[in-house]
């Protein structure tokens, strides 16, 4: 017994010459609008998140004199630990900041879309 699949396979010689269709959604200006928003968004937290990183590794690498600065006088701890936590509290800050704006802005414009498109 022969077993077909229920989909034909993209890569069925018969299918090869066949073009291409995009789905109507991604024409949609309300679709390119939610895209650009999120891609910009979502750049502009990358590019925090690597001015934060690059900074604290560019200090250490060149001026680590800086974060060599004891916290409190006559004590091991240098400034510069708590600046790297920092940095980790900083990276959960972002992805929580993008979280909340998914869930909310993100989300509605989606449904929006839906609601428009069902219609």
């Amino acid at each position: 017994m022969t077993h077909t699949a229920p989909f034909p396979s993209p890569l069925d010689p018969a299918r090869i010459d066949e073009p291409v269709t995009p789905h109507p959604m991604l024409s949609q200006p309300r679709f390119e609008r939610l895209h650009r928003a999120r891609r910009g968004f979502s750049w502009s937290l990358t590019a925090a998140m690597l001015l934060v990183y690059f900074g604290f590794i560019l200090t250490l690498a060149f001026r680590p004199d800086l974060l060599a600065v004891p916290l409190t006088p006559g004590q091991p701890m240098t400034i510069g630990i708590p600046i790297g936590f920092g940095m980790f509290a900083f990276t959960f800050a972002m992805v929580a900041i993008y979280v909340h704006r998914s869930n909310t802005v993100y989300d509605r414009m989606i449904e929006a879309i839906r609601q428009g498109e069902q219609s």
